[in-house]
């Protein structure tokens, strides 16, 4: 399991890979509902790029939301309008899987995201299945969600391995 670190500045958030950590501290998590915006085969976002690995994104703006969707959907006549998203209330939560060199088996999926206590950190599982699919085609999965939006001060992204 690898598990990445985010940090917010600005719009987007960068990410840093760092092992996961263990704590003698009791932690609890408070599972946080979502909803599915958008999952598929082939994000636009990177879409091509051999050496893309694939991106968790947190985005908690109107501004980096049209930028990441029109990024996300540039292959796409005609373009679909960007969705709504109240962001003085939800944030949006993107896992791209990054490049495939074939279709109809590896996919991305949130599992689920939790508020960790007493600390203020967001935990987002993320399923993630790169076993070769029957089409040669190139593919480049993901899965976009909103949620409400929360006080957390840091994400962990954990992507454990399916089929």
């Amino acid at each position: 399991m690898k598990t990445k670190m985010i940090c917010v500045i600005g719009a987007i958030s960068f990410f840093f890979f760092v092992p996961p950590v263990s704590s003698s501290a009791a932690q609890s998590y408070l599972l946080i509902p979502f909803e599915t915006i958008a999952q598929g085969d082939i994000s636009y976002y990177n879409y091509g790029d051999s050496g893309f690995k694939g991106a968790d994104l947190l985005i908690k703006d109107e501004r980096a939301w049209a930028w990441f969707w029109e990024m996300h959907t540039a292959g796409i006549e005609p373009q679909p309008p960007v969705p709504a998203i109240d962001f003085i209330r939800e944030m949006v939560i993107v896992a791209i899987l990054g490049y495939q060199s074939s279709g109809g088996g590896p996919g991305v999926t949130v599992l689920e995201v939790a508020h960790e206590a007493p600390s203020r950190a967001l935990h987002v599982v993320i399923g993630e299945n790169e076993n070769p699919g029957p089409l040669t085609v190139i593919t480049n999965p993901f899965h976009i969600i909103k949620l409400k939006r929360t006080g957390a001060t840091s994400v962990a992204f954990d992507h454990k391995k399916f089929e």
